[in-house]
């Protein structure tokens, strides 16, 4: 004759096997991410039947990938026309600047090369520490580009490279 497990018996036996299924994963249940070394676009496995139950969806991990699977081979990318670029290229930004700002730039350009230029050349012909020469040769080349902009008629480059021309050549400190 056999006995009858105990309800409490049958319950924590019944939480082990839950337990092993959720760790080891279900057979017929498809991973929810790749596994490590799998191509990303490559399409899922099928699924399986259709006789999964609402305990294995939520409680059971991603099964692990095979250890001795062959990478897949790389598939050629798609030959898709490529887009025609755009006709017109978007305005520049001194085209969208009115009158005022545009005269506001420009005094703040002419204010920050004034004041650089003069730094530069209060240290022109002096003997400079390496450090000194360096943000010297730095400071001059900024101005230099500083008029390339102006000729390209770039005023927000011009401006951001003249504020750096003009704190650069503040720092050199040579007496006046």
């Amino acid at each position: 004759m056999m006995r009858r497990p105990r309800p409490a018996r049958l319950f924590a036996e019944l939480h082990v096997l839950c337990l092993a299924a959720a760790l080891v994963g279900c057979a017929h249940r498809v991973p929810t991410q790749p596994a490590a070394g799998a191509a990303v676009d490559t399409p899922p496995p099928a699924a399986g039947p259709a006789t999964e139950s609402p305990q294995d969806t939520v409680h059971a991990p991603p099964s692990p990938a095979p250890a001795t699977s062959a990478p897949p081979s790389p598939q050629p990318a798609p030959t898709a026309p490529a887009e025609p670029a755009p006709e017109t290229p978007p305005p520049p930004v001194e085209s969208v600047m009115s009158p005022g700002e545009r005269r506001q730039a420009m005094a703040r350009i002419v204010a920050d090369t004034t004041a650089a230029g003069s730094a530069v050349r209060r240290c022109s012909g002096r003997k400079l520490l390496p450090d000194q020469e360096s943000v010297f040769d730095t400071a001059r080349n900024l101005l230099g580009q500083v008029r390339g902009a102006l000729e390209r008629d770039e005023l927000w480059r011009a401006e951001s490279l003249a504020r750096k021309a003009r704190q650069l050549a503040a720092s050199l400190n040579c007496p006046g």
